[in-house]
């Protein structure tokens, strides 16, 4: 894929899952910009070792062939290699953090030198270049930087550019969100086996059908501009009929209520990962 926007060289701490999901995609862009992997770990290293296109080091000192850095390490190390490479950054580089829970003001303080901070949340989609990310920056940022920055996640995923105080309310929608669908499909795949279906059709039952409807919900959004879940769910709700039996359950088990206390849940536990509570 060409993109728009000229993609800047970039260098990943750490390359984990999410890390490796962003790899493969800015690979497949024309022109692909230059890309540096930072980790530790010989396996790590290992991955990457032969992939053509991706230079790997463990030395921080790397960093300097880098305009934007995106940190993919875990949480709870976060402050420590913010540490490490404070030596090699500078006010020219960019910072896109994926730490989920750390605030904007957290990374300022870890890494007062560097120019701009963008906190991006994506979700696991991405692996499949089906992902959901947000990003929020700092009052350093222009319009310009955080296109850049949403240029790096577009190969897997779509954009959209918040205030960092939408993204512990984004964090429960679409960071958690693939969790709760996950669940969902536990919980029919369990009664798929409970009517005495056999296990491979009802697993293809279950994920063709959610996979399916979420696409058709996706593309009739985008056809009527409007969240059109409600006028889809009528469409295959007949009064009288099997359908309905089944809503008629979920609303007697208030479904609505369930999900906006679970997410409500998830919202708060974001806020207070990013007080620093354990």
């Amino acid at each position: 894929m060409r993109t728009s926007v000229s993609l800047p060289a970039v260098a990943f701490v750490g390359g984990g899952n999410m890390g490796a999901a962003m790899v493969m995609g800015l690979l497949g862009e024309s022109p692909a910009p230059a890309i540096t992997i930072i980790d530790p770990s010989p396996a790590v290293r290992m991955r990457f070792a032969d992939q053509p296109g991706v230079r790997v080091e463990a030395d921080p000192a790397a960093l300097a062939a880098a305009e934007v850095v995106i940190l993919a390490v875990k949480p709870q190390v976060g402050a420590e290699v913010c540490r490490q490479l404070a030596p090699h950054l500078n006010q020219r580089h960019s910072l896109i953090s994926i730490l989920a829970g750390i605030p904007l003001a957290t990374l300022s303080q870890w890494l007062p030198q560097v120019g701009r901070l963008i906190r991006a949340m994506p979700n696991t989609p991405m692996a499949i270049g089906q992902g959901m990310v947000g990003l929020a920056g700092d009052e350093r940022c222009q319009a310009a930087d955080l296109e850049q920055a949403a240029a790096l996640f577009r190969p897997g995923a779509e954009v959209v550019i918040i205030a960092e105080a939408q993204m512990d309310a984004l964090t429960a929608v679409s960071g958690s969100g693939p969790a709760y669908l996950f669940r969902f499909a536990e919980a029919m795949y369990e009664a798929a086996l409970g009517l005495g279906l056999e296990a491979t059709t009802a697993q293809s039952l279950v994920t063709t059908t959610l996979s399916g409807s979420a696409a058709y919900l996706q593309q009739r959004c985008r056809e009527e501009r409007s969240f059109v879940a409600g006028k889809l769910r009528d469409q295959v709700t007949s009064p009288g009929g099997t359908t309905a039996a089944a809503l008629a359950v979920f609303d007697q088990g208030q479904l609505s209520e369930l999900v906006q206390s679970a997410m409500v849940a998830a919202r708060d536990r974001s806020l207070a990962l990013a007080k620093g509570e354990p």
